[in-house]
C-alpha cells in the first residue's frame, strides 16, 4: 500500500473481529511506529501492549471515560445522536479490540516558580506530546497497511491515575490509549473541511 493510499483510506475503527493479533506482528508494528521525529531525537516516549485478562481489566476502566466525554460528543453531534450513540457503545469494550496499546512520556517535573523555568516547562512537555503523537499517527498509518486497524482514543486519559495505578507505573503521562485489531467494519469517508491553509510570500 503506497503511502499516500494509505492516509487516505486509513479510519478510526470501532468495531473489530476477535481475532488475536499475533505477537510477532504486533512488536514489528511497535518497533516500526518508533521510527518518528522527535525534539532533539529524545524519543521520550514508552508503549506499552496490553491483551488477554489484563486487557479485560484495562478496558473495565477506559469506559468509565465516557462519563468524562458524553457531554461533549452531546454538544459537537447534537444533530446526529446516532453517532453519539455508537461511540459510547465503543467504549463498553472498546469494541472488542484484542489489543490495547498506552503510549506515554516522562512525567514532567514541577517548574520552577520563574519564566524562563515556566516556558522551559512548557517546551519540553509539549514537544514530548508532539513526539508521542507522532509515534501513535505512524502506529495508525502501519496497522493499517498491514490490514489491522486502530482508534486512537484521548478520552482514557482522564482516567491516567487509575490506570497507571493498575499497570503499577509510575512518573510517567499518558498521551494516548490505541484499540488495535482486525477490522470489522468500514466506515465512510469523512468529508475534509476546507480553508485550512494560509499562504504567506506566495
Amino acid at each position: 500500500m503506497e503511502l499516500l493510499e494509505a492516509i487516505k483510506s486509513r479510519r478510526s475503527i470501532r468495531r473489530y473481529k476477535p481475532d488475536e493479533v499475533p505477537r510477532d506482528v504486533l512488536e514489528q508494528l511497535l518497533l516500526d511506529a518508533q521510527w518518528a521525529p522527535s525534539n532533539m531525537n529524545k524519543q521520550a516516549w514508552s508503549l506499552v501492549a496490553v491483551r488477554g485478562e489484563q486487557r479485560d481489566q484495562l478496558v473495565a476502566i477506559i469506559k468509565e471515560s465516557v462519563r468524562y466525554i458524553r457531554a461533549k460528543l452531546d454538544e459537537e453531534f447534537k444533530d446526529k445522536p446516532k453517532v453519539v450513540e455508537f461511540t459510547v457503545r465503543f467504549f463498553e469494550n472498546v469494541g472488542g479490540a484484542p489489543v490495547i496499546v498506552l503510549v506515554y512520556i516522562p512525567e514532567p517535573g514541577r517548574p520552577d516558580v520563574s519564566e524562563v523555568k515556566q516556558s522551559a516547562y512548557n517546551f519540553e512537555h509539549l514537544t514530548n506530546v508532539s513526539s508521542a503523537s507522532a509515534v501513535v499517527y505512524n502506529l495508525t498509518l502501519l496497522a493499517h497497511a498491514r490490514g489491522l486497524a486502530t482508534c486512537w482514543m484521548a478520552g482514557p486519559t482522564y482516567l491516567a491515575q487509575r490506570i497507571n495505578e493498575f499497570l503499577g507505573t509510575s512518573h510517567r503521562e499518558l498521551v494516548a490509549a490505541v484499540a488495535l485489531g482486525y477490522p470489522d467494519h468500514t466506515p465512510p469517508v469523512p468529508p475534509r473541511k476546507g480553508h485550512k491553509i494560509e499562504w504567506v510570500g506566495f
